[in-house]
């Protein structure tokens, strides 16, 4: 079937069935949904399968601190994971609820568990009501690209059949956050016009090092790229997961983790998405074939350029995923108490490209800005889109440590 993932991907990763894993309830729903998502294309568009993220991690942590005892913080956990997904990602019910099965399966039965049970499915009740009319069933929408320089256009394919002229989520700017007064509270300063010098520094900049067939890239830099394409949530929760596991802490630390750090990743692409569709810049792609028209003297039209890898279809400024990132890597460096935390993780992109070897960062900061530069090494996006997406990230993430109810009490 063609679906707008196997576009982007051009893969699907398939994974083995989560059960009991990582012997922590928490981490063993969070490997789940996320394997759900690089392993199915969800109902809905992507980036609102991390709303679904940190719904579920939200009811984890409200289900975990209202009970005491391991067997009924299991129950309740799990069965507020369920829930939610189950309704939130409806395409893994069978997954999710062979999960709790086995979760529910392996404890002994008595008033805890049935208590947890209880407590659980309150929460996940309690948060599918809060975020029934956040914006996020609006749909899409449609969207008109304009016509002057500088104005986003519609990119190959999404600019032919079968999408005959797509944008991917207009409306995700306008969903209520969770953590964040508003999706505009730190909406990014306007861009550069295309006239300006710097835009021309950055267009050639791009053009070059973002090439299909770019001599200046270098071996190390098209790994970058082609490791960090995947969808910028399922990497950061993937790290989380190997950090959490690199030291032991209690359930209810575990549930807080996620929780904000899902809540800081769905807000930051509410943000970047705002940022996105306020502004509408254009793409790499579209900049270097128009160049002729754009009024600029500094830059020089190629209408065979093509990026190393395909372009995502929507505005290029600022960079969602150089935000997501930025956004989970400063509730990691506060949940594990500094940036100084050596770690290595593989990466769902390496199915398609089988050369791909995990990466290894000392400092958690390295990586949110390897990921951000990575969509520049790969012709998709310029630096200043990546370089704002992350300083709105850092942004969007410090709000959340310091007003988010979930990080309260660590």
């Amino acid at each position: 079937m063609f679906t707008l993932r196997s576009v982007l991907t051009a893969s699907i990763f398939f994974a083995a069935p989560v059960c009991g894993l990582f012997g922590d309830v928490v981490i063993d729903w969070n490997a789940a949904m996320t394997h759900f998502s690089e392993s199915e294309p969800p109902p809905g568009s992507m980036p609102i399968e991390t709303r679904a993220f940190a719904m579920a991690h939200i009811a984890m942590f409200n289900a975990i601190s209202a009970v005491k005892g391991p067997g009924a913080e299991v129950a309740a956990a799990a069965q507020a994971a369920h829930n939610v997904l189950v309704s939130a990602m409806p395409g893994g019910v069978a997954d999710f609820d062979a999960l709790l099965a086995d979760e529910l399966g392996a404890l002994p039965d008595g008033i805890g568990k049935t208590l947890g049970i209880q407590v659980g499915a309150k929460a996940a009740a309690d948060m599918l009501a809060s975020r029934a009319d956040d914006g996020a069933a609006a749909g899409e929408g449609p969207y008109k690209p304009g016509v002057r320089p500088g104005d986003y256009r519609f990119t190959p394919p999404f600019d032919g059949p079968p999408f005959n002229g797509y944008a991917l989520d207009p409306k995700l700017g306008k969903v209520t956050p969770f953590v964040l007064s508003s999706p505009d509270q730190f909406r990014a300063p306007a861009p550069y016009t295309v006239r300006d010098p710097e835009y021309a520094f950055e267009f050639n900049e791009v053009k070059a090092l973002g090439a299909r067939d770019s001599m200046s890239r270098t071996p190390d830099q098209t790994e970058m790229a082609q490791f960090w394409y995947e969808m910028a949530w399922l990497g950061w929760n993937r790290i989380a997961r190997t950090l959490a596991v690199q030291q032991s802490d209690s359930l209810l630390n575990h549930a807080r983790l996620f929780a904000a750090l899902n809540a800081a990743m769905i807000d930051a692409l509410i943000a970047g998405f705002d940022s996105k569709y306020t502004y509408n810049f254009w793409r790499p792609i579209t900049a270097i074939h128009e160049a002729a028209n754009d009024g600029n003297n500094l830059t020089i039209a190629d209408p065979a350029w093509q990026p190393l890898l395909l372009t995502p279809p929507m505005p290029d400024y600022i960079s969602t995923h150089a935000a997501v990132g930025a956004a989970a890597s400063v509730v990691l460096i506060w949940y594990f108490q500094g940036d100084d935390h050596p770690f290595t993780f593989s990466s769902t992109m390496s199915a398609q490209y089988p050369h791909l070897h995990p990466r290894t960062f000392q400092r958690i900061s390295e990586a949110a800005v390897e990921n951000a530069l990575s969509r520049m090494f790969a012709g998709i996006h310029f630096r200043f889109a990546c370089l704002t997406g992350l300083a709105q990230g850092r942004n969007v993430g410090a709000w959340v440590v310091q007003h988010s109810p979930y990080t309260e009490g660590r």
